[in-house]
């Protein structure tokens, strides 16, 4: 419960500061992309797993763009759409890694979406139901060779963790090869 508090409280106090200083960022289209996509989602999932598997997804496709750009909005509503789960397997991580996303340089990001994901593939896996038009991807090469997991939309593999230096980079694994 404190976790969840200092999370929410990390995630919102991020947001407000850079909602004052990236204003003029507004209109380069993150938000109608999150917002936009958040309707998609949920034709996948339902409504409690795509509360935050949409912006998960728009965090992964972001760095796999090589970009910080909306991570601490994208974080935010992470939080907000998991905090209804917190008894399911997987959200602990997943809200840990969320309240960290907001980092102002892309090797930091990197770091919380991989324990973002590690707690989104334990969830998915707990419940079948939600993996709908999701697959599990591993690059043996994340992190200095020690490797690292995500979630993404079925279809071709956009590396998160190397971004369009190695965009490619991955295996697609059978969810239930997948760790968690």
């Amino acid at each position: 419960m404190v976790r969840r508090a200092l999370a929410l409280s990390l995630v919102s106090a991020l947001v407000l500061g850079f909602g004052a200083c990236g204003a003029k960022g507004e209109g380069s289209g993150g938000e109608a992309a999150a917002s936009a996509g958040e309707g998609g989602a949920k034709a996948a999932a339902p409504a409690g797993a795509s509360a935050f598997l949409t912006p998960y997804i728009t965090i992964q496709e972001t760095l796999a763009d090589d970009s910080v750009d909306h991570l601490a909005e994208l974080g935010a509503q992470v939080v907000g759409g998991a905090e209804a789960l917190q008894d399911k397997p997987g959200v602990g991580d997943l809200l840990a890694g969320a309240g960290r996303i907001a980092a102002q340089d892309i090797e930091t990001a990197r770091v919380a979406f991989e324990k973002m994901s590690m707690g989104v593939i334990a969830y998915l896996k707990a419940t079948p139901a939600d993996r709908d038009g999701y697959e599990v991807v591993h690059c043996p090469m994340a992190f200095n060779n020690k490797g690292a997991y995500w979630v993404q939309k079925i279809g071709e593999i956009t590396n998160p963790y190397h971004g369009k230096m190695m965009l490619r980079c991955g295996d697609k694994v059978e969810w239930e090869k997948a760790p968690g």
